[in-house]
């Protein structure tokens, strides 16, 4: 059976994203970028909140498209296209390539299928967000394990990851890596009842 992992970028005090949805305090390092890549790598499945597809696809085309990105960038973009990527949406939309949309209009439907994508999964699906499916994942108990790249910033105002939960959840620290950048990779496993 497959493992859910939800992959994020952090500020220290819990925002995915600025209040207008900025990203600009994300850490640009080496490190995190060739930890993204190996989780990449060993995933069989990408699963993705409608909001943030197809923005995420096509921001990874761009960098794949441009002749000056880094080359640890291409590899994350052609992994991204190389994997199969589910998306969750509560309405039909248009998918790229081989991507599946899958439309579900209820928790209960949203945890039916992702039970099942793990069921016929064997390895890992790797998901990151947007913040509303990833606060759904979190709260509905279905992520095994979490990636968080803890980024050395205080935004103060923003999207906070853990907000609307109704129970706590005990996670077992597996790794933490600190980075060039002082950003914080903290790997752990959710702690199932």
């Amino acid at each position: 059976m497959g493992r859910l992992t939800l992959q994020m970028m952090i500020t220290v005090d819990g925002m995915v994203s600025g209040p207008n949805g900025e990203l600009d305090w994300i850490a640009d390092d080496p490190g995190i970028s060739q930890d993204h890549l190996e989780r990449l790598q060993q995933a069989e499945v990408v699963v993705l909140g409608g909001a943030s597809y197809p923005g995420m696809r096509e921001a990874w085309d761009a960098i794949m498209a441009d002749e000056k990105s880094e080359p640890a960038m291409k590899a994350i973009g052609q992994a991204m296209r190389d994997t199969r990527m589910v998306i969750y949406s509560h309405q039909e939309k248009p998918a790229t390539g081989d991507d599946e949309v899958h439309v579900i209009t209820s928790d209960e439907e949203l945890i039916a299928d992702v039970q099942r994508l793990k069921e016929e999964t064997e390895g890992t699906l790797v998901s990151y967000g947007g913040v509303r499916f990833a606060r759904s994942l979190i709260r509905l108990d279905l992520v095994d394990e979490l990636h968080l790249d803890v980024c050395p910033i205080i935004l103060g105002k923003g999207e906070p990851l853990f907000t609307d939960l109704s129970h706590s959840s005990r996670l077992r620290l597996v790794k933490s890596v600190t980075h060039e950048s002082g950003a914080a990779e903290m790997h752990y496993a959710v702690r199932k009842a």
